[in-house]
């Protein structure tokens, strides 16, 4: 699904909605990055994530946005080019990665898989266990069940759509073993709405 009227404010409903340089430190912190990885950021909207990415593996690594949406892509590289980031990106979709298998040490997923429905969701995670080096890690966050009660009062909801029903019922970790990966472990919350995962391609 393309977000394409979405993309010249996208950075600002971001950050009303609290999903601001805060949230993409707190979403590095946990991919741990290191200079000289190579890391694949899938949804990346205007390229924010990137960039920052981009920053911690430095000349000797790879940062690489893609997204479906054009608008996001050409504003994403409008941006690395006012601040000369080396960060990359392209046009591309979750579920047809356009590289080879074992390219990446790393891949993002922010706010990324809930926009999809329940076989691409299999099949994007599929493509993102391809292209990871073995040993490599995905770093998702997304919605999931709030670790807030009072969130209950609203998200219940969600459970309707086909899009977020796996999400609320607590079934994205078994998302990501069907594709593939063997260790998948929570590693953060967000606003009582939002959890981080870590997921291991085997070496």
């Amino acid at each position: 699904m393309s977000l394409n009227w979405f993309a010249p404010v996208y950075d600002k409903l971001c950050a009303a909605f609290g999903l601001d340089r805060v949230f993409r430190d707190a979403t590095l912190r946990y991919a741990a990055l290191n200079p000289g990885e190579r890391v694949l950021d899938v949804g990346c909207g205007t390229g924010v994530l990137t960039r920052l990415a981009a920053e911690i593996v430095g000349q000797e690594g790879r940062a690489v946005g893609i997204d479906a949406a054009t608008k996001m892509i050409s504003i994403a590289k409008e941006n690395a080019a006012i601040e000369k980031s080396n960060a990359e990106f392209r046009v591309a979709t979750i579920e047809n990665l356009p590289f080879e298998n074992n390219s990446f040490d790393c891949v993002l997923s922010s706010l990324m898989i809930h926009h999809l429905p329940p076989d691409l969701k299999l099949t994007g995670l599929t493509e993102i266990y391809c292209v990871l080096r073995p040993g490599g890690r995905l770093l998702a966050v997304d919605i999931y069940r709030p670790t807030n009660p009072l969130w209950w009062l609203i998200v219940w909801v969600l459970y309707l759509s086909k899009f977020t029903k796996d999400h609320i019922a607590g079934r994205l970790p078994s998302c990501f073993k069907k594709a593939g990966f063997h260790q998948v472990e929570t590693v953060g919350h967000y606003k009582g709405i939002l959890t981080f995962w870590l997921a291991y391609k085997p070496k």
